[in-house]
Order: structure tokens, then sequence, then C-alpha cells
């Protein structure tokens, strides 16, 4: 089994009344936060757009790659990843945290 990419993916949905500009400067410093702390490998997010349904009101997600557990579990403490979620918390209604090991098909 490759266990090689230790994938956070973290789920937010938003306050109503929350703008996309401060939905855009959530995400912008959440970017800033992955290149500010050793051990993160990727960043992403994107805007839910399944057709299903089934979201339950979490509608950005975000993603982090890790090089390692150690690396994320240095992450969850530090002050930057403190500070960024401080700010943050004004405007999330609802957080989903998901970690896992990705694995590669067959």
């Amino acid at each position: 089994m490759d266990q090689t990419k230790l994938r956070h993916i973290v789920l937010f949905g938003f306050k109503d009344g929350t703008t996309e500009a401060e939905i855009d400067e959530i995400a912008r410093r959440f970017g800033v936060l992955a290149t500010e702390v050793d051990g993160v490998d990727g960043f992403e997010w994107g805007v839910n757009n399944s057709p299903e349904g089934k979201s339950g009101g979490h509608e950005h997600c975000f993603v982090l790659t890790f090089v390692s557990e150690a690396a994320r579990d240095a992450y969850l403490p530090h002050p930057k990843h403190k500070e960024f979620v401080a700010f943050a918390s004004a405007w999330i209604e609802r957080a989903l945290v998901v970690d896992y090991w990705a694995q590669a098909a067959g």
C-alpha cells in the first residue's frame, strides 16, 4: 500500500450574509497559510458544484496535502493556523474536517 499523500480536507459553510469578497479573503489567507507552515506540500480550494444536494451546507472545500502525519500534527497547533482560524471563524457557520492517506486506484 503506497501511502504517500496525507490529505486534510476542510469544508466550510458560511454564515448568511457573508460576501464573496469575504470568502475570497478567507481563501487567500488559507492559501498564504499553506505557504507559511513547513510540511504543507499542496493547497487547493473550490466551491461545491455537485448536483446531488448532499453537501449539508458545506459549500467551500479546501484541501491541504501534508508530507507526513508529523507535519499535519505540527500544523494544527501552529500559531499561523490558530491566527487563521481566529480570523475566519467570524464568517464560518459550520466546518467539517477529514484527513486521509490518498490511495492509488488498483
